[in-house]
Formats: structure tokens, sequence, C-alpha cells
């Protein structure tokens, strides 16, 4: 089912029109038509549309999981601790650190809920070439001790940029791709120059 058909369900079982779901959410009418007419297949403000709806915002973003919790409240998951947030010149270097961080970097310590490794790191997301899973803004735990392998979300540094780049591996006959979430941007083939710094294991996400 399409992000179109999950937003038009949704919106029809709660007996509300599109113009009553642009005026509670927030949006315009016509982002709203368009996103159930197939016409924009993301968008970043699919937390706000599912907020309005009490729908579980994954799965109206990419129809994984429930569409409802049966519970609106829950025990969340136990703390298993915290990695440093770090810039994105610090997760391409990652890997050469002998320390699980280098004294400083990091700009605050994140929670995780997955078991991860000591040389674990936080970055935020910039851009949207990972919507509408990964929404520009949230936080990805990476852990660089994880062995990437087909659909593992993954940081690449583009060794002669001296930059790292996140995006979903995909290998196709022995050769190793980069694909974006957001259908927008292009395939990137991995190139020899490139290293791969971890996989993601997480994401986290602030609605301040």
């Amino acid at each position: 089912m399409s992000l179109a058909l999950r937003l038009k369900q949704s919106r029809e079982q709660a007996r509300i029109s599109q113009r009553e779901l642009a005026k509670r959410s927030g949006l315009s009418q016509q982002l709203i038509s368009k996103l159930e007419n197939g016409l924009v297949e993301s968008t970043t403000e699919v937390f706000r549309l599912a907020e309005v709806l009490r729908v579980n915002p994954r799965w109206l973003a990419t129809g994984k999981g429930e569409a409802q919790d049966e519970e609106n409240v829950a025990d969340g998951p136990a703390i298993t601790g915290h990695v440093p947030l770090i810039s994105w010149v610090a997760a391409g270097s990652w890997r050469d650190v002998a320390d699980p961080y280098p004294p400083g970097d990091g700009e605050a310590m994140v929670p995780a809920t997955c078991r991860v490794g000591p040389n674990a790191y936080a970055l935020r997301v910039q851009g949207d070439s990972m919507e509408p899973v990964f929404p520009n803004g949230s936080i990805i735990i990476v852990d660089p001790a994880v062995e990437p392998r087909q659909g593992s979300y993954v940081v690449v540094r583009l060794d002669e940029a001296e930059q790292a780049t996140f995006k979903q591996l995909v290998i196709d006959g022995g050769t190793r791709y980069l694909k974006p979430l957001n259908p927008r941007y292009p395939l990137m083939e991995i190139r020899e120059s490139a290293t791969v710094c971890g996989v993601v294991r997480q994401m986290v996400m602030d609605f301040d």
C-alpha cells in the first residue's frame, strides 16, 4: 500500500475532510491532495499528519508496523547506554580514533536503546535525501563495529572530499551502491576512495 492510499484510508477512517485535516495539521489542502493522489511521494510533514489522524507515524511514512498501537502510551525500551553526538567531519575519521571518542568533540550525549559497541556515535541528519524514514534533523546512532550488508543504512566517508554521507547500502553483482530513500536523488556507486564508517542501528527524533 502506498503513502497515498495509507493517508487517504486514515483520513476517511477518521471521518474528516482534506480541508479539515489541513486546518488541524497546519498544512495546505493542496499538499494533502497531492499526497493522496500520489503526486508527492514523501514529506517530513507526515509526522504532523499522523498525529492528527492518530496513527503510527512510521506506518504512515513507510507502511511498516501496525497502523495503530493497541495502547496510546506504553513503557519505552530500556536505555542501554549513551553515545556522543559528533560532527560529520569527525564521523568520517571515526574508525581511526583509538579512544571511544576524542575529548571535547561530542556536542552532547545521546541515549541509545539498542546494543552498540564502545566506539558508537550519533549524527544529526542533514538534508532530505533519506526522507521519509529519516527526516532532516533526526539523529542516527551509528556503530562502526557492525559489518555492513545488503540493505544496511550506512555512513560512508568520501575520502578525497573529507566528508561523510548517509545512505542505504545496495549490493548488485559485486558492485556496491549508496541509495537515497528520497526518489529525487540518484543512486551512487561506492568508489575505491570511499570508506564505510559504520552501520546505523537506531534513529532518535525530537519534536520540540
